[in-house]
This record gives C-alpha cells, sequence and structure tokens, in this order.
C-alpha cells in the first residue's frame, strides 16, 4: 500500500511540479565503469553546458522544447557528441555515457569527437542504433529486426517475416543479449529452432536504450553463433519521478511505466496486445490474423557505485489461426493453428573491484512451448502435429581487466543447457523424443596498441558440449591499421565460429554422430570518418562452412536443401555439408546532428552449397545483391518525414512439377534443378510522416506510414493448388497505409 501512495504522488509531482526543458545524466569510465567527475558537457549550437559532480551526474535546465545534441569531453579521454536528444515539457531522458580512454599518441581518425561509437580497447566493427533512431526508422514498425535489415550485411526476406540472413548465414545463424542476459528469440510467432515465422517483434523497443550489432565478426566473449550478435541494452527506469505512456500502433496498443521505488531500486515495464484479431470481425477480415501479447520488465538495484543488480523479466504469447474456409478460398491444402508462449528471467549482477577490474555475471532460464495442429481441407484429418518444448538455463561471467592505457583484456566462462521434448506427427506417423545438450565455454581477449597506429585485439574461445564431448577452439583477431594524414582506418578481421546442430535433430538416433558446425571467415575493411556525423565503409569478406547438417542420400525426391536453412524432422543427417559466402559491401551513414540523417548501404554476394553429387546450389537466402536507402528530414522539433527504398534480387526457389502434382493429388517439386530459379526482383518503397506536441499535461506523437507506397507487387513464392490443380503465387504486403499514435506524461 506504501508503494502505491509512492507511485501516486510521484505521478501528481511530475505531473505538476517537474521543471520542462531539462537534459540529465551520468558520466561514466567505460573501461571501470566507475563515475568521471568534473567531465564538461555542452549543448552543442548554444553556450549551455554543465559539468558532472562527485557522482558522475549532471543537469542541464533552462532549455526550450526542441531537440538538441551534445559534447561530451574529459582530460585523457575520447570525446563524444549525441544528437538526437529531446527535449519536451514534463519528460525528459536520462543518458547514461560511457567515455573511453584514450591511447596515447594513436593516430586513428577514430578518437576524434563524432557521433559514433567505437573503442580504442574493443575494435570490433560494430553498427549502434539507439532508442529515437530505433523508434522513427520508416518501415521498420520499431522492430528490430527490420531496422538491422537496413544494412549491407543483413538480408530479409520481406516485411512479413523477421527472418534475418547475415552474410549468407541462415535465419539460425544470429544470437542476441540482453544487458548480459541471453535471451533465445527476439521474435512472436518464431519457431524454437530459432527462425521467425511472423511480422511482429517480441521486444518493446521503447524500454531500449540503444543496440550493437555485430555481423563483421564478433568477439570470444559471445558464442556458438555462426553469423551474428546483438548486444541490446534496456533502458533503466527513471529515478526521481514517474513516468509513462501509452501506444496504439500497427495491430497493437500498449503502455509503459517507469519510475523508481527508492533511491536505489528503479524499474521500467512494459504491456502490449494485438487488437486486430478483436476487431477481425467487425472489419470484415474473415480470419486468419495473427495476435500476440508480451509483458516484459526490467528492474535495477544499485546499493553502492561499485554493485548493481538487474532483474529481467520477458513474457510473448502468439497464435496464429488458419481456417477452413480462408484455407480453401487461398487454393491451399491444409488449415489449422500455430500457438507459441515463451518466458525468459535473468538475473545480472555488475561489480566493480578496482580502478581496472570489473566483473559482469547473469544467470537465465528460459521456457518456450510451441504447439502447432493442422488438417487437411478434403479429410479434415491432422496433417500436421508439433509440440516442442524447450527449457534454456544460460549463465555468463565475464571480467573486464586493464593493466595500463595501452593493454586491456577480458576472461569469462558461459554454461548453457538447452533441453527439447517434441511430440511430432506427420502423415500419421508419431515421434517423440527429448534430448539435452549442455556447452562448457570459456574465452580470453586481449587487447593492446602496436607501434601507435595500430590496434590489435587477440581473442580465443574454448568449447565442450556433451554431444561430442571433444574441446574446439575457436581463434579471432581483429586488427585496425590508422593510416597517415587522417585517411582512414584499414581493418582486417578473422576467426572461427562454432555453433551446434539443431537439438531437434540430436533428438533423432540415427543422427548420433553429428558434429558442430563451425564457420571460418576473414574480411578486409577500410573506413573513413568523413565528418563527425557521416562514414563511410567498404568490406570484402568471405565465409566458410565445415561439418553442416545434410540429407545423407540425395534421391530424386529428396530434398537437397542445406539443413541450416530449412531444418525439418529428418533422420540419415549426416555432417559433410559445406558452404561458402563471397562478398563486399558498401555502407554510409549520416547521423543526424542538424536537421538531415541517412543511411546508405548495398552489398553484391553469392552465397552458395554443395550437395551430396557434388552439384553447387544457391542456399536459400542467395539474393546475390541488396541495396537500401534511408533518410530523414527534420526542420523543427514538431515534424519529421522519412524514406526508405529497398531493393535485392530474386529469392531461389524449386518450381513445382504441375504434371506430377496433378497426377499424386500433392504438391511435388523438381527437385532436379533445386533452387535453380528466382522470384522477380523485390523493390519496395517506404513514407513516414511524425508530428510531435507538447502539452500541458504530456506529449503526444502521432505518425503516419504508407508501406508499398506505390503498390509493388512483390513475389514470394509459387504454390500448388490441390483444388484448382494449378500453380499460384503468393505475394508480399501490398500498399498499406499504418497509423499510430503516442501519448506520454
Amino acid at each position: 500500500m506504501l508503494i502505491k501512495y509512492k507511485v501516486f504522488f510521484y505521478l501528481v509531482f511530475k505531473i505538476y511540479f517537474l521543471e520542462a526543458g531539462s537534459i540529465h545524466g551520468s558520466i561514466i569510465d567505460a573501461v571501470n565503469q566507475l563515475p568521471l567527475v568534473g567531465a564538461n558537457i555542452s549543448v552543442i549550437a548554444n553556450n549551455v553546458g554543465a559539468v558532472s559532480d562527485d557522482d558522475g551526474n549532471f543537469s542541464i535546465t533552462g532549455l526550450e522544447n526542441g531537440y538538441y545534441s551534445i559534447s561530451v569531453s574529459y582530460m585523457g579521454y575520447e570525446s563524444k557528441s549525441i544528437a538526437d536528444i529531446w527535449v519536451r515539457d514534463k519528460a525528459y531522458e536520462f543518458l547514461n555515457i560511457q567515455l573511453k580512454p584514450t591511447i596515447l599518441n594513436y593516430g586513428g581518425v577514430m578518437v576524434t569527437k563524432s557521433y559514433f561509437s567505437k573503442t580504442s580497447l574493443d575494435q570490433y566493427s560494430s553498427v549502434n542504433f539507439n532508442n529515437d533512431e530505433i523508434r522513427r526508422a520508416p518501415g521498420a514498425g520499431q522492430e528490430i529486426s527490420r531496422i538491422l535489415n537496413a544494412l549491407p550485411s543483413v538480408a530479409s526476406v520481406g516485411e512479413n517475416r523477421q527472418d534475418m540472413f547475415v552474410r549468407g548465414g541462415g535465419p539460425t545463424e544470429n544470437g542476441f543479449i540482453i544487458d548480459n542476459i541471453y535471451i533465445p528469440s527476439i521474435s512472436h510467432f518464431n519457431t524454437p529452432d530459432g527462425r521467425s515465422n511472423g511480422p511482429i517483434g517480441l521486444i518493446n523497443t521503447e524500454m531500449v536504450d540503444d543496440i550493437e550489432f555485430f555481423s563483421n565478426g564478433f568477439p570470444a566473449e559471445y558464442g556458438n553463433k555462426l553469423s551474428s550478435y546483438g548486444n541490446i541494452r534496456y533502458r533503466n527506469g527513471k529515478k526521481d519521478s514517474l513516468a509513462a505512456n501509452i501506444s496504439i500502433g500497427m495491430g497493437g496498443a500498449g503502455g509503459l511505466v517507469e519510475g523508481s521505488l527508492t533511491d536505489d531500486i528503479s524499474f521500467i515495464g512494459s504491456y502490449r496486445r494485438s487488437y486486430l484479431d478483436i476487431i477481425s470481425d467487425a472489419i470484415n477480415a474473415g480470419g486468419g490474423l495473427p495476435s500476440y501479447g508480451d509483458l516484459q520488465g526490467k528492474l535495477k538495484y544499485n546499493p553502492s557505485y561499485f554493485s548493481a543488480y538487474t532483474i529481467l523479466f520477458i513474457n510473448g504469447n502468439s497464435l496464429y489461426e488458419r481456417g477452413k474456409e480462408e484455407s480453401e478460398s487461398a487454393g491451399e491444402n491444409t488449415y489449422g493453428s500455430f500457438k507459441n508462449n515463451q518466458n525468459t528471467l535473468g538475473l545480472a549482477h555488475r561489480y566493480i573491484w578496482n580502478k581496472n577490474t570489473y566483473s559482469n555475471t547473469s544467470f537465465s532460464l528460459s521456457y518456450q512451448d510451441a504447439k502447432a495442429t493442422f488438417y487437411e481441407n478434403e479429410s479434415d484429418t491432422i496433417s500436421l502435429r508439433t509440440n516442442d518444448l524447450y527449457k534454456t538455463f544460460n549463465a555468463r561471467q565475464l571480467n573486464h581487466i586493464r593493466f595500463n592505457e595501452l593493454i586491456g583484456g577480458l576472461l569469462g566462462v558461459e554454461i548453457q543447457n538447452r533441453n527439447l521434448d517434441y511430440d511430432f506427427l506427420l502423415n500419421n506417423v508419431e515421434s517423440k523424443n527429448d534430448v539435452s545438450v549442455t556447452n562448457l565455454s570459456s574465452f580470453l581477449t586481449i587487447q593492446s596498441a602496436l607501434f601507435n597506429r595500430a590496434l590489435i585485439s587477440l581473442g580465443f574461445r574454448f568449447n565442450w558440449n556433451s554431444h561430442e564431448k571433444d574441446i574446439l577452439i575457436a581463434p579471432r583477431i581483429n586488427i585496425d591499421f590508422s593510416l597517415n594524414r587522417g585517411w582512414g582506418n584499414i581493418i582486417y578481421n578473422s576467426g572461427t565460429y562454432f555453433q551446434n546442430p539443431p537439438e531437434k535433430y540430436l533428438s533423432i538416433v540415427d543422427n548420433n554422430d553429428l558434429k558442430t558446425i563451425n564457420t571460418f571467415q576473414h574480411s578486409l575493411t577500410f573506413e573513413k570518418l568523413i565528418s563527425n556525423s557521416t562514414k563511410f565503409s567498404i568490406s570484402i569478406y568471405k565465409k566458410n562452412y565445415y561439418h553442416a547438417p545434410m540429407m545423407e542420400n540425395s534421391q530424386t525426391f529428396t530434398d537437397p536443401t542445406f539443413l541450416l536453412d530449412e531444418l525439418r524432422t529428418y533422420s540419415n543427417i549426416i555432417s559433410n555439408g559445406r558452404a561458402k559466402t563471397n562478398g563486399i559491401e558498401i555502407l554510409v551513414e549520416k547521423k543526424r546532428a542538424i536537421n538531415f540523417y541517412g543511411l546508405v548501404g548495398g552489398s553484391v554476394y553469392n552465397s552458395i552449397y554443395n550437395d551430396q553429387n557434388g552439384i553447387k546450389r544457391n542456399r536459400n537466402n542467395n539474393y546475390e545483391y541488396l541495396f537500401n536507402l534511408v533518410g530523414g528530414y527534420r526542420p523543427n522539433p514538431k515534424w519529421e518525414i522519412s524514406l526508405r527504398w529497398s531493393l535485392f534480387g530474386g529469392k531461389p526457389y524449386t518450381k513445382v512439377d504441375l504434371e506430377s502434382s496433378n497426377y499424386n493429388n500433392e504438391e511435388i517439386l523438381d527437385y532436379s534443378d533445386f533452387n535453380d530459379h528466382r522470384t522477380p526482383v523485390y523493390h519496395n518503397l517506404f513514407l513516414r510522416y511524425e508530428r510531435r506536441k507538447s502539452m500541458k499535461y504530456g506529449n503526444v506523437i502521432t505518425y503516419f506510414e504508407f508501406w508499398n507506397a506505390y503498390n509493388r507487387r512483390n513475389i514470394e513464392t509459387y504454390f500448388w493448388s490441390r483444388e484448382k490443380q494449378e500453380i499460384f503465387e503468393t505475394s508480399y504486403f501490398s500498399f498499406i497505409p499504418v497509423g499510430g499514435i503516442e501519448i506520454e506524461f
């Protein structure tokens, strides 16, 4: 009851007494996490500023409503610029700013003041998106995977799914953590093996502070994935006030609340629920609409500067139902439903031992129950039933050490256990089994400056799993060399990466000899900071796969799919699959320093594998080329326009054998030409208009988007209709107007 009264008091205080027009935050050392006293913070374009106090905190008041950029500097540390700080009445953002020690005599352009974050003792190339960049991204629907799909290293499958294909890799090859807590999935409607089959993300981006995404190799502290890793940081709840917002957007509505319980404990939490399924009858949608809901929260306890505890909870549930009448009208052969429930509970602890050492420790439990039941239209008998129950335990312990201003390091351990219990029924043949796989990993990274111009990171990850019972070593190296006269940087990256075979494969006795999949990949990148808000980079890369799962026999009617791309409950799988991806990427990023921001990126690549007959086949995501143009203009704080235009090559597919399908009364593909055909070229335009208004008791954000603005008919795939005995095509979204509103108070 006391807590309820305190929350009410904070709400009243915030609405009526909180001073408008302010920027608040804290400044800490990125290496040891201790506060920096006396750091200078100045608002760019005027003379207003502040100095951090004994706790590293600062406040800048007396600002008019609008968007601001600030510059942060401290002797012996890299200066940092931050844009897109929205100052408005009755609300503010608390900035958690980390400054990085400079390397003496290092001549690289990346240590100059800029809007791009890159540490001198952690040189792996990554791309960062802050909360405002995530929220306003056109065509993204505030979904993390769609935002990342604008990068040249990431291929998508269209706007109606969230699968990510990073540098030729499959959708199961990407990993994510939140606040050092492992999370198996970031999507609703995902299958437990890691793929996503739906358009809605699990992560509420209103809670996200920023995302750090590694696609050009990733440090040894991340493991058991082959292609990429995303490090998501959730915001901490406001410490001196209660804040809340409600929002209504595309297909869903939700709310968020944040504040503090005591001086040491803050919280932030949200709930979202779809509504299209509720009003489907009223809008004559005809059923078949997905529904979802999620609840997530973060509790932060800071008993001292040296110690911090985090509790994270994420719950998501989703349901897709396809009725018989709807299925028949679309020419499909089955009807049914797919249900998915997933939960993650995590505990993290950060402890600062001294000025040169701190540690991060986390524990998490994840639970996912996915059930699917589909029936034949003609007979109403079960054609497919699955019940997959996944339980995941993960523990991570990282120790960050700085030996001196030139040498630093990281060492740690990770334990993960994944248990699968499944019940699978196909064509009246049922299989039940369970399997448990444990991974024990240790990792070490040494980072140092060499010859005043080169920064080197050398890492090793050692992995043992209960399936193979062998120790696997994954070395990684990253060298960042600064050219003379500020011409830019050349970055070389090379490493070995491991990933367990899918648990569903291991649950089948015939597949007990499957090996851990590994890749060897290396890249060469040229990076140039054109201005403090604009960066150019070009990369060439090569990635080779070994020991990937493949069917043992490739016969006339046996799908020769590379089984990292298309997970199925097969027996007789062997680990002799080999594949490779070669490509070149170009990226230009423009941060919003004044009015304009944007991103232009493209890639040309080839992703193939060898089937059992030695024939080179296209992997499912081998689009061959990608291009994205993203841009926005914000002349003042009240409105903003932005766009995104995407282009990628046709998706490989296997033609339907119409004659054989009609004769056998089931869809039969011509596997002799597996993935030899392509859908038409995909291109799409997204437009967005956003307006913001500050009011007496809060702030209102309204936006309008046009997805597929010129109504391009983009073909997704082709299928055979049993009812009509013909081949039909399915397409991605047609023109869709999207609108939403958010109210914060």
